[in-house]
This record gives C-alpha cells, structure tokens and sequence, in this order.
C-alpha cells in the first residue's frame, strides 16, 4: 500500500506507504472529461513554483474500475492504480498528475465515500486533481486549480501535509475558502524538504506572478 494524501472540499486525510520520488519532469495527463482551458496555467504553474518541465500526454478515458456507481463520481485511489500501471511506465516523466473534470473521491475515516478537489500518493509516483468543485470557469477557479494542483505535486514529491499560516501544503481545513485565503507559495520549510528529499534546485519564490500564469 502506498500513503497518500487528499486534498477534500470537506477535510484531509492520510492513507498509508511509499517511497520518495526524484523528479524532473512531471507529465499531466487528462482523464475522461476534462476541460482543456485549466491545462496552459496548470502547467505554467507548476513550472513557476517548482521549475519543473510539464509535458501534457494524450488525454485518455478515465477507468472504468474507478466508477462509483452509488455517487456516480471515481475512486481516486483506483486513478491512481490506474495511472501507476498504464500510464507511469511508457509516460517518460518522473512524476504523473491526472487532470479530470469529474467529481473524484475516496474513504476518509467514517465516510466510505468522501468528495475531493485532489489525491496523490506521499512520493508519487502519480496523483490526481478534478476541477469538479473549482466552480465555474473564471479566474478565480484557475487560481484554485493551480493551487490544488501544485499542493497535490508537492505530496506526490514526497511531501505532508506542514500547517503553517499560508503554506501551500497546510491542510484546507475543511472548505474550498480556505485555499482563497492561501498565496499559493510554499513555505521555506515545504521547499527545503523538497529539495533535500529529491535533490532539486527550486526557485525561492516570495510571491506568485498569477498574470503570467494565468495568461491567456
């Protein structure tokens, strides 16, 4: 079993183990029904922060293995599995995070079936983000996906969750508000554990250039 991380409209929660990732290169690849106007700021975005190389892959349907039929929405763990097996290996890229329009979920403590903005593995070698509760297309739902996204890549690099005033990787804390609140920037600590468990070089960021990110 690998540990993973959730990123909920509702809270967080861990599931269990994996090992670091060393990445270089992360690929985004869209699942299912996806909408393709996130993609150019989800990829700059993880380029500004991390000053990683983004490929985006052919999209791909999401697996049929990961439909709840009860919700009517996918598993993310099963994603995951999904992406590990078919896609992480011919993929070329360090790193893979599924991007999908669909409402994603997973179990999380009591509740069997828990919806959520993003799930990823602690170390990778993939995760997934679902623009599902971004709400409507606007610039304020690219904000919220470039940081749903970067938070996932960081647990996907082999981060946990660091609850410090307005780091990116600080749990939501258990509504979609609380990431409108939040710059976008790692923390020092955040960076320095990135760094020191792959061995990458990232840009010291003092504050995140969304213009250049989100532009059209």
């Amino acid at each position: 079993m690998r540990r993973a991380v959730l990123l909920v409209v509702l809270g967080a929660g861990l599931a269990a183990a994996a090992p670091d990732a060393s990445a270089s290169t992360v690929c985004l690849q869209p699942l299912g029904d996806y909408d393709a106007r996130y993609l150019p700021a989800l990829s700059r975005g993880i380029e500004y922060l991390y000053g990683l190389e983004v490929v985006t892959l052919e999209a791909r349907p999401l697996p049929g293995s990961a439909w709840y039929q009860p919700r009517r929405r996918f598993r993310a763990e099963k994603i995951l599995r999904h992406l590990d097996k078919e896609v992480v290996p011919s993929a070329g890229c360090d790193v893979v995070m599924g991007v999908t329009s669909e409402d994603i979920s997973t179990t999380k403590g009591t509740h069997a079936d828990w919806g959520m903005l993003g799930y990823a593995w602690i170390g990778g070698p993939s995760g997934v983000m679902s623009t599902h509760r971004v709400g409507s297309y606007s610039r304020r739902a690219l904000v919220r996906a470039v940081k749903v996204m970067n938070h996932e890549l960081g647990h996907a690099l082999g981060l946990e969750h660091h609850d410090v005033h307005d780091c990116l990787m600080a749990d939501v804390g258990g509504t979609v508000k609380t990431l409108d609140k939040e710059s976008g920037l790692l923390c020092d600590e955040s960076r320095r554990a990135i760094e020191e468990k792959s061995g990458l070089s990232m840009p010291a960021r003092t504050q995140i250039d969304w213009a250049a990110i989100l532009r059209r």
